[in-house]
This record gives structure tokens, C-alpha cells and sequence, in this order.
């Protein structure tokens, strides 16, 4: 064999034995599709730790009804999707003077000139009993659904939701004090 001829057949086998052997798996539409519905499993097992975290009983230990978790979370988005919607509106007329953080938690309405105008004055009122209503209906789904809360921390939930109210509105918004006086919120 001629010198040449062997390098190109040492080459030829040292190339074939470098040669990287590739496996290929096809995934198939099952495998997607069993991905989708384990996907869909543990989203389903965070709501049923959700679930299993609320009380069944009373404080005398007798069973107590409880709603159906679905219908709690189902009022709890409702009550978001009202204040998401109603947001801008609440917001202008905080800065307007006419609605205000009570320190109870609610929203309150305050005198202000635009008040004097029955279209916004009915605004005012739509505005503040659905906020209200808003509130009330996440302060329950947290009182409900917390594993580590009965009826009895309502009290305290709803201290703790007003005290992030205040603390969230803007500069010159008006805030409530625990002593029932009003004051415009101080610049940072």
C-alpha cells in the first residue's frame, strides 16, 4: 500500500472514530399534551392546599359550613376586577379632595367643591359603595383562606389593610387618623 494511501485510510478511521454519535428522541403530541395536564394538576394542587387550610370548624370545635373554595375565589377576583376598573376614578377624585382613606379601611367621601354637582355626587356614592364592597369581599378571602387566621383576626386584618391605605396615598390625598381627625397626607 502506497504511503499515501494508508495516511487517507488512518485519517478516514481516525475521523470515524472522533465521529460524535447523535440520539435523537422525537417528542410526540402525548408528551406535550401529558405536560399540559400535569401543568394543569399543580396549579389545581396550590388551590387544593388553599383549600385544606380553611377551617371547618368553630371555635367550640363543631363542623361549620364553609362556601366552596371556587365561589370564594370566584368573589375575590370580582372584587379585584371592580377596583382595577373603578382605579382611575377613585384616583382622580382623591386628588381632587373628594374621597379620602378612612381609618377604618373604607373609602370615605370628603366635601369638595365638585360635590355640589348631583352627576358627581351620585359618582361619588356609586364609587365608594363598591370599593367598600371590594374591600370587604378581600378582607373576608383573606380572613378565609389563610391558614393561620379565624373570624377573630378580622379585626386585626382589616387594621392592618387601612394602615397600607394610608400609607399608599399619594402626597396631599387625605388620610384619616385613629383619632377621627382628617389631614392631607404630608409630602415624603
Amino acid at each position: 500500500m502506497s504511503p499515501m494511501r494508508s495516511a487517507i485510510l488512518f485519517l478516514a478511521g481516525l475521523s470515524a472514530w472522533g465521529c460524535v454519535k447523535a440520539r435523537i428522541n422525537v417528542v410526540d403530541e402525548r408528551t406535550a399534551l401529558e405536560n399540559q395536564i400535569l401543568g394543569s394538576y399543580e396549579e389545581l394542587d396550590q388551590d387544593l392546599q388553599l383549600v385544606a387550610s380553611v377551617r371547618a370548624v368553630d371555635e367550640s370545635g363543631d363542623r361549620k359550613e364553609m362556601p366552596r373554595f371556587s365561589e370564594i375565589r370566584k368573589q375575590a377576583i370580582q372584587a379585584r376586577q371592580t377596583q382595577q376598573f373603578q382605579l382611575d376614578d377613585i384616583e382622580e377624585l382623591k386628588a381632587a379632595g373628594c374621597l379620602g382613606e378612612a381609618y377604618d379601611g373604607k373609602l370615605a367621601a370628603r366635601d369638595c367643591p365638585q360635590r355640589s354637582e348631583p352627576t358627581v355626587q351620585a359618582r361619588i356614592e356609586r364609587l365608594i359603595e363598591a370599593e367598600n364592597a371590594a374591600r370587604e369581599v378581600l378582607l373576608q378571602f383573606v380572613v378565609t383562606t389563610s391558614p393561620d387566621l379565624t373570624q377573630d383576626d378580622a379585626a386585626q386584618v382589616r387594621s392592618a389593610y387601612a394602615r397600607m391605605n394610608r400609607e399608599r396615598a399619594r402626597p396631599g390625598q387625605w388620610i384619616q387618623s385613629s383619632d377621627g381627625s382628617w389631614a392631607r397626607k404630608p409630602e415624603d
